[in-house]
């Protein structure tokens, strides 16, 4: 079977190609806008015409950045003399990029590098790593020879992308009589005028070629000096050093690294493309781009079935189901089309049936018909059932009416793929990519419609397709994605951890939180009367200065005001977030005014009256906790964002009294105890760390009699123990020197006399963030105690900054993400606990490090006993879970608040 093969594509060389085309034949595009159009319009053309007529798995294009790169470092007049790029081909190249973006194609760039650069780094990781696949680079440049391979080839336009030249390396050698490893030896002796490369003044191709024939380098040659007569060996002696800096110069970098690199299945986005052409009035080749796309992504053709109701004769012991539904909120979700695949085909469900169309005379509402056979398929456990998101799937078909077992789903391909690769965007399609390249379905945005024009009511037979191909797809990749968990060690934590995890949170969201609309309702009033206050207050100030419309929610007014009108320092370009105003406090008595209102703003317009539209008829609200969202194995919340309400704001924590409990129950509030510092002590074996937590004595005092060298009878005042405090926190997530002075405000040389202390009683953190670091840049990822991974590019950036920031993650992410599963192992056995025990107690949420239970007062010291214990015990159950042979070094604390509202429980 032939290799698939991937384009490296030379954007600066395709899109002068495509302008000076353009221009010969006298074309001058440009929109009615005046937008010069002429070149992104041929390099559409030319590269949708090269993808459709030949068969390509990815392409990537890559571009020059910027004038300077680092051989003007070796060379300070390379390249000098080019002729200056017209204006009108300047402005369309970041249209060029935009095109791309639109088409879902991937492109490069890197400040200090050439595109040649890229594109010899990227063909080596090709050649190296995957070894099905050769590439294809298309330039204009004759430097990419040296890219020449076994596995590479390069493709020379002659006229347009009709007529390309392939060279390897039998072409390369008809035409320079060389290998590739030599390209740069004649260059070196040749030089190359377009780059301002002298190489050996009189020696042109010929020359050049019979001395690299005869003696094989510039190297050997002038080892050979002697052997060679004439005027050719003057002319070597005079230029050797150009000759040799030709050479360096014109070798092009094969390990440059590429952030967020993947090589995945060409997909173009028709929609987006279109979209594109249209914005820029290439309205001539719509049809041909749109068409070449088609054939392009040529994706599968599957037979399906559409059915009014199902039968259970389809039915197989092992199904995939996909339900689909619009709405973000899928508690609010209407089904629009359920698909079941399985080894006797793919179904689809029209549940647009559910409501049959009466006579025009009848105007009794359409009654919904139930689909019987569909709820005894569902109900059972008999029939074994995987999708994507079990969670989502089975709150919309419950929503629906049916009688769900949620243990018939066996399978979750969202939650998987997260344990995979949690750096992945969670969608179907980045999933998809992420678990089988080889697979396509278009993004459901291009089904659907997006924003306001998002509809279900599409034509049935393209539904009915989409949806039948999620179905299919979760089927054909299931067990792939279970052999690549097994593969990377990592099948326990899906297996034994994330997947019983989702049936826990799916519980906690179905048992909803029970809101207080009196108390909702008083304070949505005291906060809007505060705004409102507010905002006379500032007008009384403000008088003339500002009209009787000014809009003090406008960011556009808010700065003309301040740096117009006011005069007050601009410090950041126009800025008017909540940092600048921090420091323009001073200046002008309406900028405090202005925080405050902010800050009572967003109180109304999302926890107050924001909150009212997530209230069901239970008057619960039921968020939305994400487990696939985050890197680090932490859950998110949404539909409402409950984690967010801050109990440091007095403000904001009053919001916490609108969640109560039902009668003859009380929420309980279980909290660890600072878990990450436990984790970092039992990770990095810090013994003094150890003996701390496990001696029950206070972290940040005992962290500040050692940063301050006090004695032991020496007393610890509360600024003392609040720089403890930053440190023991701030050393996790990479705390500089720059950072301390600031968060402390005191001098850079104070902070680090500070961090020194530090080490010195803590040493063993010091040798585990430099472990931790090591392990990530030698494995490409960081990995928590349960096996949890999480893959860091950037320590392999070329840029300093997010190399910074990848040591950080190195380091933060392994005692974050071992926090995390550590409390996902403590709501699993919870969870199972109160199950086998009957008990009525429910779990309601869980925020950071603290779960939420709604306990009734009957059950609340038997409840309360299994929490603990079952909290306390966690780290230990999670070893064993796991069959991990670790040591218990520091012993986990909980503690815990009752009380009938949120408020009352911190």
């Amino acid at each position: 079977m032939a290799n698939k093969k991937i384009l490296l594509v030379d954007g600066n060389s395709l899109i002068f190609r495509a302008y000076y085309g353009a221009a010969y034949q006298g074309s001058i595009l440009s929109t009615s806008a005046g937008i010069p159009t002429n070149a992104v319009f041929s390099f559409a053309s030319m590269l949708t015409s090269l993808l459709s007529n030949r068969e390509y798995y990815d392409v990537k294009v890559a571009f020059d950045k910027g004038k300077k790169t680092f051989r003007h470092e070796m060379l300070e007049d390379y390249k000098a003399g080019r002729t200056k790029t017209p204006d009108e081909l300047v402005q369309q190249f970041p249209i060029v990029r935009e095109f791309l973006d639109a088409a879902n194609i991937s492109w490069y760039e890197l400040e200090n590098i050439e595109a040649d650069d890229i594109i010899g780094s990227l063909a080596k990781t090709i050649e190296t790593e995957i070894a099905d696949c050769d590439v294809e680079i298309l330039t204009s440049d004759k430097d990419m020879f040296q890219l020449i391979s076994d596995k590479t080839v390069v493709l020379i336009p002659v006229k347009g992308m009709s007529d390309l030249k392939t060279f390897g390396k039998a072409e390369l050698f008809e035409k320079w009589s060389c290998t590739p490893e030599q390209v740069v030896d004649l260059k070196g002796l040749m030089g190359d005028a377009s780059d301002n490369l002298k190489g050996v003044a009189g020696i042109g191709e010929k020359t050049a070629i019979k001395l690299i024939t005869e003696y094989g380098s510039i190297e050997k040659i002038y080892e050979n000096l002697e052997n060679i007569k004439g005027a050719v060996k003057t002319r070597l002696e005079v230029d050797k050093e150009s000759a040799f800096l030709c050479k360096k110069i014109a070798t092009i970098a094969t390990d440059t690294h590429v952030d967020n690199l993947e090589f995945r299945k060409l997909n173009l986005s028709i929609n987006s493309l279109v979209e594109f052409l249209r914005k820029y009035e290439m309205f001539s080749i719509i049809n041909r781009v749109s068409n070449r796309a088609e054939q392009i992504n040529n994706e599968e053709k599957h037979p399906y079935q559409i059915l009014d109701f199902w039968n259970n004769e389809f039915a197989c012991e092992e199904n995939s189901v996909y339900v689909e539904a619009l709405e973000e909120n899928y508690h609010r979700g209407q089904i629009i089309g359920i698909a079941i695949s399985n080894e006797k085909g793919n179904f689809f469900i029209n549940v647009s049936n559910g409501a049959k169309q009466l006579s025009i005379f009848d105007f009794e509402e359409p009654q919904k018909v139930f689909d019987k056979q569909l709820n005894e398929f569902l109900k059972t456990s008999l029939y074994k059932k995987a999708t994507y998101d079990i969670k989502r799937t089975v709150t919309l078909l419950k929503t629906a009416g049916y009688d769900v077992s949620y243990e018939g789903f066996n399978y979750d391909m969202m939650v998987a793929s997260y344990a995979l690769n949690a750096n992945v965007k969670s969608t179907f399609v980045d999933h998809l990519r992420l678990v089988s390249p080889e697979l396509n379905i278009t993004e459901d945005e291009y089904i659907y419609g997006k924003g306001v024009k998002r509809t279900g009511e599409i034509d049935l037979e393209v539904k009915a397709e989409f949806i039948t191909k999620k179905a299919l797809y979760i089927k054909k990749t299931k067990s792939d994605v279970i052999e690549k968990l097994t593969e990377t060690n990592q099948i326990d934590l899906y297996e034994k951890i994330d997947l019983p995890f989702v049936e826990v949170l799916f519980t906690t969201e179905q048992n909803g939180i029970l809101i207080d609309r009196q108390e909702l309702k008083t304070q949505t009033l005291n906060i809007l009367n505060k705004v409102n206050e507010l905002e006379l207050h500032m007008r009384d100030i403000l008088g003339e200065q500002i009209e009787e419309s000014f809009n003090f929610a406008s960011p556009k007014q808010i700065q003309d005001l301040l740096f117009e009108k006011l005069g007050l320092p601009n410090l950041a370009k126009g800025s008017t977030g909540k940092e600048v105003l921090e420091k323009l406090r001073t200046e002008h008595a309406v900028v405090n005014l202005l925080l405050e209102h902010r800050k009572y703003s967003k109180l109304y317009s999302t926890y107050l009256r924001g909150f009212e539209r997530f209230i069901f008829e239970d008057g619960k609200i039921h968020t939305i906790f994400n487990q696939t969202l985050t890197n680090t194995g932490r859950l998110s919340s949404s539909e409402p964002n409950i984690q967010n309400i801050s109990i440091h704001d007095p403000a904001q924590k009053e919001v916490r009294k609108i969640f109560v409990t039902k009668e003859d129950t009380l929420f309980y509030s279980f909290d660890y105890s600072q878990i990450e510092l436990r984790v970092l002590a039992q990770m990095g074996n810090e013994q003094t760390l150890i003996d701390i937590f496990n001696n029950q004595r206070d972290v940040h005092s005992e962290a500040a009699k050692m940063i301050y060298k006090l004695k032991e009878t020496d007393e610890v005042s509360s600024e003392m123990r609040r720089v403890a405090k930053v440190f023991n926190f701030g050393i996790i997530y990479g705390l500089s020197d720059f950072g301390l002075s600031n968060d402390l405000n005191i001098s850079i040389p104070e902070a680090k006399n500070f961090i020194t202390a530090y080490y010195e009683a803590f040493p063993e953190i010091a040798t585990f963030k430099t472990k931790e670091i090591e392990f990530a840049k030698a494995n490409g990822y960081a990995l928590t105690l349960a096996n949890r991974k999480r893959k860091i590019d950037e320590l392999k950036s070329t840029n300093y900054q997010l190399r910074q920031f990848g040591e950080r993650v190195a380091v933060n992410m392994p005692i974050q993400g071992t926090a995390a599963d550590i409390l996902k192992v403590a709501m699993i056995n919870i969870y199972n606990e109160i199950n086998k025990a009957k008990l009525g107690t429910k779990i309601v949420a869980q925020i950071h490090d603290e779960i939420i239970f709604e306990i009734p007062n009957t059950e609340s010291q038997q409840a309360v006993e299994i929490i603990i214990e079952e909290m306390e015990s966690a780290m230990q159950k999670m070893f064993e879970l796991l069959d991990l042979n670790n040591e218990i070094k520091v012993k986990l604390s909980v503690s815990q608040a009752a009380g009938e509202n949120w408020f009352k429980l911190k």
